[in-house]
């Protein structure tokens, strides 16, 4: 059958190019093009042609060329019950008029069609152009966005029957697991002899630990516990994985927000320090320019108070980015060089410095 084939596709370990795109072999777009052209099937579109978009090992999509015009198919690579919630989300902004891609109902007025373990959506298409986060009109415009997303979500309830995925108040637990886990790596690091990074991590970690206990405790005696109660009433979404490859300036000079698969229930500002950290990492120093720009550009359509904006400091002081290379190389065994490791502990001890003295500011 052809999702037997796509699902033998999606094990295989895929060639990427410099871009980190995958690359798909002859044969392997030819298996892509034919799960498509069985699962268009299920709406009412006249095909002209179809072209592989995304055909990693997670995602795969689609753009089917159709007599009025091409549209999106999409293979939501997520547990069916959190594909739903996310589903129903982007439907609710759409149908409101916020610039998401639209979803079109398949043959029997559905928003999905189950074919095999996965759920396979039909979106507008969206013509337009990634944004430039080193051009300052680029950079607002996307802080702007995100604001408005935030704010456009507030009163989405999913369907009766679908569970609600919500992030809201669970941060302790994140920070706590989350210093267990950098704890535990010692004893990985500690099996793996005359490694450079390893040596380094036994050297330095505790350190950081040390910082994400701080930052537990520093969000635990915050506004943390009531801003999630006032939230919880009327909760607004947040994307999870904001940022220029789920965004585009569309060719109406709108943005437009795509990739909406990990949406949950969460303190705006989660998307906000997501958006931010790894933006400022890239630089090796504290950009607070560049901070300055991004924080004013969001508030300007939905402003944050004081004591909101403390906790988003607090949550930015957490070790993320250094945890994220070190689970690289103990969990996911990817070869990493020990620079990378220490620009990762420098850049998390400048951010820190810098965090400070917003956090002292009244």
């Amino acid at each position: 059958m052809v999702n037997i084939l796509a699902e033998e596709h999606a094990k295989k370990v895929i060639e990427k190019d410099e871009a980190g795109e995958f690359l798909l072999t002859p044969e392997e777009e030819a298996k892509l093009t034919r799960l498509a052209e069985s699962i268009i099937q299920y709406w009412d579109v006249s095909i002209t042609s179809i072209e592989v978009i995304q055909g990693g090992q997670m995602a795969l999509v689609w753009k089917i060329n159709t007599s009025e015009g091409p549209i999106c198919l999409k293979r939501i690579h997520r547990p069916e019950k959190k594909a739903l919630f996310s589903i129903n989300a982007q439907n609710f902004l759409a149908t409101k008029g916020f610039r998401v891609p639209g979803i079109i109902p398949n043959k029997n007025r559905e928003l999905y069609t189950k074919y095999g373990p996965f759920l396979f959506v039909v979106y507008d298409w969206i013509e337009g152009r990634p944004f430039e986060l080193t051009v300052k009109e680029d950079l607002e415009f996307i802080m702007k966005g995100l604001a408005e997303f935030h704010t456009a979500s507030i009163g989405y309830k999913p369907p009766e029957g679908i569970p609600i995925f919500t992030k809201l108040g669970r941060w302790p637990y994140h920070y706590m697991k989350r210093c267990q886990h950098m704890e535990t790596w010692k004893i990985s690091a500690r099996k793996l002899q005359d490694d450079p990074f390893s040596e380094l991590y036994l050297a330095d970690i505790d350190e950081f630990i040390r910082n994400g206990n701080d930052t537990l405790k520093m969000l635990l005696e915050s506004e943390y516990p009531s801003w999630v109660n006032t939230v919880k009433k009327s909760p607004n979404l947040c994307h999870q994985d904001y940022g220029t490859g789920n965004s585009l300036l569309g060719t109406d000079g709108q943005i437009w927000i795509i990739d909406l698969d990990t949406v949950s229930f969460d303190l705006p500002i989660r998307d906000l320090r997501k958006m931010i950290i790894p933006l400022l990492d890239t630089t090796g120093v504290w950009d607070q320019e560049t901070f300055d720009i991004m924080i004013r550009a969001y508030e300007s359509v939905s402003p944050l108070t004081h004591e909101q904006k403390q906790i988003m400091f607090i949550d930015m002081l957490f070790p993320y980015e250094l945890y994220d290379i070190a689970r690289e190389r103990f969990v996911r065994k990817t070869p990493m060089l020990v620079d990378e490791l220490a620009g990762a502990m420098e850049y998390e001890r400048i951010k820190l410095q810098a965090l400070q003295t917003l956090i002292k500011e009244k």
